[in-house]
């Protein structure tokens, strides 16, 4: 049975086997027409993939198909996946390891004609390239370029390009053990009692008692706090990406979350509202794009620098003599003493905001090993008794 559309609208056609497909004349990625099949088990399926075609060939969108280069399919993937669902940094980032690892190796093969051994030959090269300092690349990052590419893969699974992702037959590289390095519970006091009279200390107390990223706090507006019940929405973030100051979304659907400020967090925002208010210059120059109300800004009303709060951090605890950290270590020192604490594996999986359980599970093991033997300690303090 055949349904004629309007002209240039295409055909669509049943099949022996039962099933519909229709063929549009469509926009290719290079530039050229093409034409293009979509299938469907009914009439009514195929005619709503012919329409989205159409759709998307009408607003410019290149049309996509298996036998397309990899390297061509991994600029549509960024440009109308990765852009749309992830933050700008993960846009950054994949779009460095695929321009300067993916696309240089692989990138002139066919979609549909990637193998596993193509996949397997890749990695042993990453295992020989360097750096641009002349270093090799660590486990980590190698593992990093195959998640990419995987990722990649499995969307075009998704989008019926392929049939299945050639990655899931290649052995994953091995990765250095994440290595974390909080604060003891001493230094953190320490630390806190040091950064008392700071002018950001609301700032470095929202980061050591709640784990949010830098990004995150430093993309808190007064709108999303709720300063009588303590709960915080987060739903944005700030970054640095490519000498541009470029306020976001947080990377994953489980980052924007809600969490909850203990109550010294509150007292120590609500004094820096009023200081903050007392300071302001008269003259304010924000920066592009951003929020009218953000908690934590300069006397010119600017959102803070994140390279700055690196920098204030280290002044900070070279003068009161402790281990240097980073920023993100505070965020680590949260999760461990939380951990050590007793708070279970998926409540601090939820406030960090991981993606799933198994990541929060990778980086902190060692900590839970060590939460095992004080509850083990504790039941044979029981048993004494």
């Amino acid at each position: 049975m055949t349904k004629r559309a309007a002209n240039g609208m295409g055909t669509i056609v049943q099949r022996k086997d039962g099933r519909y497909h229709a063929a549009v004349y469509v926009l290719a990625v290079d530039g050229t027409r093409e034409r293009k099949y979509v299938y469907g088990k009914t009439w009514e399926e195929a005619n709503e993939k012919r329409i989205e075609l159409l759709d998307n060939n009408r607003k410019g969108l290149p049309s996509i198909s298996s036998s397309m280069k990899l390297s061509d399919y991994l600029d549509y993937w960024l440009d109308n996946v990765v852009q749309v669902e992830r933050g700008p940094s993960t846009y950054s980032g994949y779009e460095v390891v695929i321009r300067r690892f993916i696309k240089p190796k692989l990138g002139s093969k066919k979609l549909n004609a990637l193998t596993p051994a193509d996949v397997r030959k890749f990695l042993a090269q990453l295992r020989k390239a360097k750096t641009v300092h002349g270093k090799d690349l660590s486990a980590r990052y190698v593992q990093n370029i195959f998640e990419v590419l995987r990722g990649a893969l499995n969307n075009a699974v998704r989008e019926e390009l392929i049939g299945r992702n050639v990655t899931t037959l290649v052995k994953a590289p091995s990765r250095d053990h994440f290595e974390v390095r909080p604060m003891s519970e001493t230094d953190a006091r320490r630390f806190l009692r040091y950064v008392a009279t700071h002018w950001l200390y609301a700032l470095w107390l929202v980061l050591i008692t709640t784990g949010l990223r830098k990004g995150e706090v430093l993309g808190l507006a007064w709108s999303d706090i709720n300063l009588m019940t303590g709960e915080v929405r987060v739903r944005r973030t700030v970054q640095r990406v490519r000498g541009r100051l470029i306020f976001g979304q947080p990377k994953t659907k489980r980052s924007r979350r809600e969490v909850y400020l203990p109550e010294v967090c509150l007292v120590a925002l609500r004094a820096h509202r009023t200081s903050t208010a007392e300071r302001m210059s008269v003259h304010q120059n924000p920066a592009p794009g951003q929020p009218d109300d953000l908690v934590f800004i300069t006397r010119t009303g600017r959102v803070i620098e994140p390279r700055n709060v690196n920098t204030m951090l280290d002044r900070v605890l070279k003068n009161a003599k402790i281990d240097r950290n980073r920023v993100h270590d505070l965020r680590h020192t949260c999760a461990t003493l939380l951990l050590l604490d007793g708070a279970t594996i998926r409540e601090v999986m939820e406030l960090l905001g991981h993606a799933s359980i198994s990541t929060t599970a990778d980086i902190y093991g060692h900590v839970l090993d060590e939460a095992k033997r004080r509850l083990a300690q504790q039941m044979n303090r029981l048993a004494e008794n």
